[in-house]
């Protein structure tokens, strides 16, 4: 997408970052994976949907885990990636909800860097994968 220089209604979340500045896995295994629903106002309350906005989830490079553990090593010290899917949420919700994905080897389809919010600071802080969909590619 391209923008205006003088917009002042960029969200700098949505923004990607440059590809060719990162080094983005082919492939990773997924440790931990969550569902967030949308929410929609009702009565001034806001009230979860059934609706699926995103799936967050914790992931590790499948090259470094397999290189590690095939030498025996354990993949506790390799530090975990920040994964976001925003498309086709029912399929991959489903498989989440059912503990399918959890150390299962994925491939990211359509992978994009972008900013990480931190909660907790309430500032920008890091990056994250953001992909359209992913390919299940077994343990």
């Amino acid at each position: 997408m391209v923008y205006n220089m003088t917009d002042t209604n960029i969200k700098i979340g949505l923004l990607d970052l440059e590809m060719s500045q990162f080094d983005i896995p082919k492939k990773v295994v997924i440790l931990s994976v969550r569902v967030n629903n949308k929410y929609k106002e009702v009565n001034g309350e806001n009230v979860k949907t059934d609706e699926v906005s995103k799936i967050t989830s914790t992931v590790l490079d499948a090259d470094k885990v397999k290189v590690l553990t095939d030498m025996g090593i354990s993949t506790d010290d390799l530090k975990a990636i920040n994964l976001e899917i925003i498309g086709n949420l029912d399929k991959i919700a489903k498989l989440a909800q059912n503990d399918s994905l959890l150390n299962v080897s994925v491939e990211l389809i359509r992978p994009k860097v972008r900013l990480a919010w931190n909660m907790a600071r309430s500032n920008w802080a890091g990056v994250k994968i953001v992909c359209e969909d992913i390919k299940v590619l077994g343990e």
